[in-house]
C-alpha cells in the first residue's frame, strides 16, 4: 500500500509538472510582456509623475486634479462645473468631489447660471486666487521634474505624441473636435495599430 500511494504521489507531481510547462509554454506564445505593455509603462510614467507632484507641491492636503480644477477655473474666471469636468478629463463624480472639497476649504464659491438655473457657476474666491497662484509656479515645475530624463527634442516629441493617444489637443483645453488627419472622428475610439507580439 505504501509502495503504491508513493507511485501515485510521484505521477501527481509529474501531471502537476507537465501541466505548470504547458501553462508556461501557452503563455510565452500569448507575447505578453508586462514591461513593455504600454498600458502598464503608462501606469509607472503616472505614477513618477504623482511622486514629482508631492516632492515639490508644498500644499500636502492638495491633490493634482484640485490643482487642475483651481487652474483651469482661474484660467476662465468662471465656469460651469460640467464644462470644468470636461476640460479637466474628470467623470461628473469625480468633479462634484472635487468642487466640493474646494467648497468646504474657501478657495471657490458657487451660483447658479442667470441663463441657465440647472448650471452651477465656479469662480476663485480672493483666498483661492491668493492660494492659487503661488502654486502655479511649483506645478510648471513638476512638469520639468517629470519630463527631465528627456531632451527638449524629446520632450516636445512626448507631448505631441501622448496628446495624440488621449485625444486631446496641443492648448490642452480637453478633447479635440472635428476629424484627425487620419479620417477618424477625434474623441472616439479608432482601431489601432496592430502591435508587436513582444507587447
Amino acid at each position: 500500500m505504501k509502495r503504491a500511494a508513493t507511485s501515485r504521489t510521484a505521477a501527481e507531481s509529474d501531471i502537476g509538472h507537465q501541466g505548470l510547462e504547458e501553462t508556461r509554454r501557452r503563455f510565452k506564445a500569448s507575447g505578453y510582456d508586462l514591461l513593455a505593455h504600454p498600458a502598464h509603462v503608462i501606469r509607472r510614467a503616472h505614477q513618477r509623475a504623482t511622486t514629482c507632484f508631492q516632492e515639490v507641491v508644498r500644499e500636502k492636503n492638495l491633490t493634482p486634479t484640485q490643482l487642475a480644477a483651481l487652474a483651469t477655473i482661474m484660467q476662465h474666471g468662471h465656469i460651469s462645473q460640467n464644462r470644468l469636468g470636461r476640460i479637466t478629463a474628470m467623470d461628473p463624480s469625480t468633479i462634484s468631489i472635487v468642487v466640493r472639497k474646494l467648497l468646504k476649504l474657501g478657495l471657490v464659491v458657487c451660483s447658479s447660471s442667470a441663463s441657465d438655473q440647472r448650471l452651477s457657476i465656479i469662480r476663485l474666491t480672493d483666498k483661492g486666487v491668493r492660494y492659487t497662484l503661488p502654486l502655479l509656479a511649483q506645478t510648471a515645475e513638476v512638469g520639468h521634474l517629470v519630463l527631465s530624463p528627456l531632451t527638449a527634442r524629446e520632450q516636445r516629441t512626448f507631448m505631441r505624441l501622448l496628446q495624440k493617444v488621449v485625444g486631446t489637443n496641443t492648448s490642452g483645453m480637453g478633447q479635440a473636435s472635428g476629424r484627425r488627419e487620419d479620417g477618424a472622428v477625434a474623441g472616439k475610439m479608432s482601431r489601432p495599430h496592430r502591435p508587436a507580439r513582444s507587447w
